[in-house]
């Protein structure tokens, strides 16, 4: 909320522009280098919060096992310069420990400490070549789909469809996210689409519904309420904030984390689950991972369907990890809530200090 208001302002502030009796202003030129250092400043936070704790953190957690059983130390550090310190908890050390005290996704510091050891900073944002691949795949199957007649009214279906196409490329991003570094491209390491469509079609969509409810109900609720709410399609309008919306946006957010908490973070437990018990038996994972699911998945060398359905795939992530994982939602939400903060906390005055010393063009 934070980050939509200062960017309205900000592009008040960024864009000269005729409107009625409102003059073209002319910006300071020093106005551009200030936009710049806040772009080199807030740019890598937000990439590092929005895909590394808000994409990495959450699903290592939800496949981690809290109750490992013991193996051999293996080491997945093939970098010279990444090291790890000698108290940083790593996979074989969970493995060993008693599960009470080993959970390498309990907290931010043991997760960074896990990445780290397994390839340096750039373990933080593992994936990421995929992930930019999958985001650009699912405009442009999104973009195909959504221009058909039947389906040109019906944008959430095309988005449905569009992600349950891209399955393959979803499961290849989690296993390169859960396990050991390797030489294969992204695209080299995506399932069979057979194989991955029947494992993840209906955990995809059922994710996909989710998410659509979660996104789509606190707005609907806040329009009911009569809160003052930025419309995305009118940028440069905001909206003149009333004492009531406090308590409203309150209530908002009291309802997003709700549904967050029993909708989505449920649906996307699953999901990530039975795309997880797709993972090769050749890649290691970097944190502890019971592959056969309590004993539930059947592979498909012996006649099984080689992967977890979405009730074992619910049954088998317990209560401790269920506490565990909210935790640490609850955690990055902070985080996100902070860093938003403090980019308007310094955007916004600057945007209005811009807009004051912009010049009006005579015409």
């Amino acid at each position: 909320m934070y980050k939509d208001v200062a960017a309205a302002v900000y592009k008040r502030a960024a864009v000269a522009y005729q409107d009625g009796d409102r003059p073209v202003r002319q910006l300071p030129g020093w106005s551009w280098p200030l936009m710049f250092i806040d772009f080199l400043i807030f740019i890598p936070l937000f990439i590092y919060v929005g895909y590394t704790m808000n994409n990495l953190y959450p699903v290592l957690a939800m496949i981690e096992d809290p109750a490992p059983p013991a193996y051999d130390p293996v080491s997945l550090n093939e970098d010279d310069q990444s090291v790890v310190d000698d108290s940083a908890p790593v996979a074989d050390e969970a493995a060993r420990a008693s599960p009470q005290t080993v959970q390498i996704t309990a907290s931010f510091r043991n997760i960074h400490r896990t990445l780290i050891g397994i390839g340096g900073w750039r373990s933080n944002f593992r994936g990421l070549a995929c992930w930019v691949a999958l985001s650009f795949s699912t405009l442009f199957v999104y973009g195909v789909v959504s221009v058909l007649p039947i389906l040109s009214h019906f944008k959430s279906i095309a988005a449905l469809i569009s992600a349950v196409a891209l399955v393959q490329l979803y499961a290849a991003w989690l296993h390169i996210v859960i396990s050991a570094p390797s030489d294969k491209h992204f695209w080299q390491r995506l399932p069979g689409f057979k194989q991955a469509f029947r494992a993840c079609a209906l955990p995809t969509a059922v994710y996909f519904v989710t998410l659509e409810i979660q996104q789509g109900f606190p707005k609907f609720l806040a329009r009911v309420m009569g809160m003052s709410v930025w419309d995305p399609k009118r940028p440069g309008e905001v909206p003149e904030p009333r004492s009531s919306d406090v308590w409203k946006g309150l209530v908002v957010v009291i309802a997003m984390l709700l549904l967050t908490i029993f909708l989505t973070i449920p649906a996307h437990v699953v999901l990530t689950r039975v795309q997880a018990s797709l993972l090769p038996e050749e890649d290691e994972t970097i944190i502890p991972f019971d592959r056969s699911f309590q004993g539930t998945l059947e592979p498909a060398i012996v006649g099984g369907r080689g992967f977890v359905s979405m009730k074992d795939a619910w049954n088998t992530f317990s209560h401790a990890s269920w506490v565990r994982l909210v935790k640490l939602y609850l955690k990055i939400f902070g985080v996100g809530i902070a860093l938003n903060f403090a980019f308007s906390l310094i955007v916004v005055p600057q945007a209005i200090f811009v807009i004051k010393a912009s010049q009006p063009i005579q015409d």
